[in-house]
């Protein structure tokens, strides 16, 4: 069944390459849930971005767009890392190459299609199909206390083992993860992309009520995850919209009223999220500091085994797992790259969280740099399953876009949103 979706997606993509791409782009977050074939590591996102990129020569001028690719770079490092890795150290060619196809060339085929300013857009609204679906579904799955679909996806046994049904209460509410891997996922995933719709409202002063709502839901729902390393993130991205509400004076009254109104209404709620970080062993169940010093206690062996190109690609998983079980999750992604990828992988994976700041800085001053430095922050405190580098590279894109767009529209009010950076 899953390869005739795969089958039936290489068909459309054939007659509507561009159309398929801005499909593809939001469902990746599903589909990358279920293997095409039973037990095999291959998803239904990894072929169906093959079949993109077998396409891409027929179907885009590819070459012309790698010279304006802001990616391009890190990518050839982490392209030279696995290479490394696997020359060097157990080799794994066929998963390297459908991930790297999936995290690296999947956004490159993103930025190919989006060749003018209906394109973000219309690629902008399929997310916002695919995310307002996520927030109703939450909203739902927190009515019911229950996650109905991912229940129904793993007693019908189409998902990978990665996907778990989280029914445990934090800080007073159900953990929401909605439809995806885990409410970590959820989470930072929701965060970032209320960033991007943040800045398009700033730059096309968007009002439409629908996309309000929008926004702030996923403003609001990572909070309802039940995940300190969403936490941290999601603050991080909102930071620079606090600093626009407040640097306006307008209303500066009733901002502050209501900013005093909400810290003694969810004072207690407050408390406890700022006492589950300091006090992280007894506070709420979960990680702890202790735990996370003791999977770094296990991979320090296997690193130190091969610290400069690492030990093959999901070693981590494979062999260490299963050697010592004390790793339990490895929730970090440092954990995962010094010992599958070494230090190589590690700073090539560093250059691509520099190339995203670098590119947003360039066009949206310091706030640009909210979300790169979020997404590093996330991944160093635990692992968000099914959320890759490829979304935020997709993200950036889009950003990149609604700017570079509105520098070449002169019937926008370039100087002021200058200013804005600044």
């Amino acid at each position: 069944m899953l390869l005739y979706i795969v089958v039936a997606f290489a068909i459309f993509a054939l007659f509507n390459y561009r159309m398929a791409v801005f499909i593809l782009a939001p469902l990746a977050l599903f589909l990358q849930m279920f293997p095409v074939v039973d037990k095999q590591v291959f998803s239904v996102l990894d072929c169906c971005c093959i079949a993109l990129s077998a396409l891409l020569p027929f179907k885009t001028n590819f070459v012309f767009k790698i010279k304006t690719y802001p990616f391009f770079i890190p990518s050839i490092l982490v392209f030279g890392s696995y290479c490394l890795t696997n020359v060097l150290a157990e080799p794994h060619w066929p998963s390297t190459i459908f991930v790297f196809n999936t995290i690296y060339i999947f956004p490159f085929i993103v930025w190919c299609v989006v060749d003018e300013k209906k394109d973000a857009v219309q690629l902008l609204l399929c997310f916002m199909v695919y995310f307002a679906f996520c927030a109703v579904y939450a909203l739902v799955e927190l009515a019911l206390n229950e996650n109905v679909i991912i229940v129904k996806l793993l007693k019908s046994r189409i998902v990978n083992e990665n996907v778990i049904n989280y029914t445990e209460i934090r800080f007073g509410f159900k953990r929401l993860q909605s439809i995806f891997c885990t409410p970590m996922s959820m989470g930072l995933a929701m965060a970032a992309f209320a960033y991007v719709m943040y800045e398009y409202k700033k730059i096309r002063n968007e009002t439409n009520l629908f996309y309000i709502c929008l926004m702030a839901a996923c403003f609001i729902l990572p909070w309802l995850t039940g995940a300190r390393s969403v936490f941290l993130p999601a603050l991080i991205i909102m930071i620079p919209v606090f600093f626009k509400a407040f640097k306006n004076g307008q209303f500066m009254l009733l901002k502050i009223g209501a900013l005093g109104a909400g810290v003694i209404l969810m004072g207690n709620w407050v408390m406890t999220l700022v006492d589950s970080f300091i006090n992280s062993d007894t506070a709420v169940s979960g990680s702890s500091l202790d735990m996370r010093l003791m999977q770094f206690a296990v991979i320090v062996p296997f690193f130190l085994n091969s610290p400069i190109w690492g030990n093959g690609y999901a070693y981590t998983w494979s062999f260490v797992k299963a050697v010592d079980a004390d790793l339990l999750g490895a929730e970090s992604i440092w954990l995962q790259i010094l010992v599958d990828f070494g230090l190589v992988g590690a700073m090539a994976y560093i250059s691509c969280i520099i190339s995203m700041a670098k590119c947003l800085s360039k066009r949206y001053g310091k706030r640009g740099t909210a979300m790169p430095v979020a997404v590093i922050c996330a991944y160093t405190l635990s692992t968000f399953l099914g959320l890759e580098l490829n979304y935020f590279f997709i993200l950036c894109i889009m950003l990149i876009k609604f700017q570079d767009d509105l520098e070449d529209d002169p019937e926008n009010n370039l100087a002021q949103l200058e200013k804005e950076n600044l």
